[in-house]
């Protein structure tokens, strides 16, 4: 399947500001299941770009707006992509971790060192609490992370947030409510608090419309921006996508831009503005995914 991805995100200034550098998160992480085949950006004001690469992998764009002033930042990214079928259930884990629970070998374990973390954390110390309120009495691993990836879709509810920052695990669960990315913090964190390696996902989900009328989408309660979810990391299958906002595994529709064991260090687009007077901004995003028909 071949998409055409558009995505502008725009800020406008109450008067005239200057920028520091601009890191985009927005480039897919290519993979046996996932190919690139353009990728471009304008900004407005017009910048310098480079690419980097940051420690865990992901390419971010970086661009440099030199001494310009301007009350309008805009980035308009275009891109094409490549996705292949993917079943995501077509994997078989390692013998000693079809059951729960397990540990990982000592190599793993260095490897996997910052995306685990047992000990609650501040802002999620009601976690293993919630979890254990109404834990399943599944021992066979998938089913055991499905079912707590269904839980979270099904007991807290959607809402979009545009301002920056997570809501911590606790807060989700008093407010019963969150952005796709706050119920991936939540998943991520009782996943390490059960001892297993979790990371964040920065990316862009295809919701295809296939009925229900005009517009009608059928599963993605996160459609019109982009996505985030969590991988859990299970012996034999490797990093394994769970979207608790939808409650379902990650398949072939998922596009990953950019992983961390930190949300934070992953925004889609992350830099900073500068005046000497105060000034008020608005943003607003538009993004469309398309899927191209007639490509060969």
């Amino acid at each position: 399947m071949h998409l055409k991805i558009q995505h502008t995100t725009r800020h406008n200034y109450s008067g005239p500001v200057s920028f520091g550098d601009h890191l985009l998160f927005l480039r897919p992480l290519e993979s046996h299941s996932l190919r690139v085949h353009s990728f471009d950006v304008v900004t407005i004001p017009a910048s310098q770009r480079r690419w980097v690469r940051d420690s865990y992998g992901n390419s971010a764009r970086v661009c440099n707006f030199g001494l310009t002033e301007s009350a309008e930042l805009a980035f308009e990214v275009s891109m094409a992509v490549e996705l292949g079928d993917e079943n995501p259930y077509d994997f078989i884990l390692a013998p000693y971790a079809a059951s729960f629970p397990f540990e990982y070998e000592a190599s793993d374990q260095v490897a996997l060192g910052a995306y685990l973390g047992k000990n609650p954390r501040p802002g999620s110390l009601r976690v293993m609490s919630w979890y254990q309120r109404e834990a399943c009495e599944l021992t066979e691993t998938v089913a055991l992370f499905s079912n707590l990836n269904e839980r979270i879709r099904n007991e807290i509810r959607y809402q979009a947030r545009d301002e920056e920052g997570i809501q911590a695990p606790d807060q989700t669960l008093k407010l019963g409510s969150g952005s796709c990315r706050d119920m991936a913090v939540l998943f991520i964190a009782v996943v390490r608090q059960l001892g297993l390696a979790a990371r964040f996902v920065s990316g862009y989900l295809f919701d295809p419309q296939i009925g229900g009328g005009e517009g009608g989408h059928v599963f993605n309660r996160a459609v019109g921006s982009m996505h985030a979810w969590a991988e859990v990391y299970l012996p034999g299958a490797g990093w394994k996508g769970f979207d608790p906002t939808n409650g379902i595994l990650a398949n072939s529709n998922f596009i990953p831009c950019a992983v961390s064991h930190d949300p934070l260090r992953v925004n889609p687009i992350q830099g900073s503005y500068f005046s000497k007077q105060a000034r008020q901004s608005t943003m607003s995003v538009d993004l469309k995914l398309e899927e191209i028909k007639d490509a060969e």
